[in-house]
């Protein structure tokens, strides 16, 4: 597996929508008219999440964001503004995803400890 990403989410992410980077665009298959593709991730404990990720159709910088799905994803688990989310894709065997959560609990020696949620 490939992390893609690790974010510590924003008001944004919470309320609306997951703002993704950029550089990660190669791990979806974007439809060329739609500039989107659906995907389906799955969480540490198996369960499944459909997702759609999207890019703005008439802006030079594409701003990825996952949006489909992703709103009851962040009701589900309680996800918070603070908390932390990690993609990763299989990039060897089936191309599939996984996400995993986590909050932080505390900080060691000045660094912050996460624990999945």
């Amino acid at each position: 597996m490939k992390q893609l990403f690790s974010k510590v989410l924003s008001p944004t992410d919470i309320e609306h929508r997951l703002a993704v980077p950029s550089e990660i665009l190669w791990a979806f298959e974007l439809d060329e008219v739609d500039r989107a593709a659906d995907f389906e991730v799955k969480d540490i404990a198996g369960k499944k999440w459909q997702f759609r990720c999207s890019t703005r159709k008439k802006d030079f910088h594409p701003k990825p964001v996952v949006s489909k799905g992703w709103r009851r994803f962040v009701k589900d688990k309680r996800l918070q503004v603070g908390d932390k989310v990690v993609l990763y894709k299989d990039v060897e065997g089936d191309s599939s995803f996984r996400i995993k959560t986590m909050k932080k609990v505390f900080k060691l020696f000045g660094e912050d400890v996460w624990l999945e949620s």
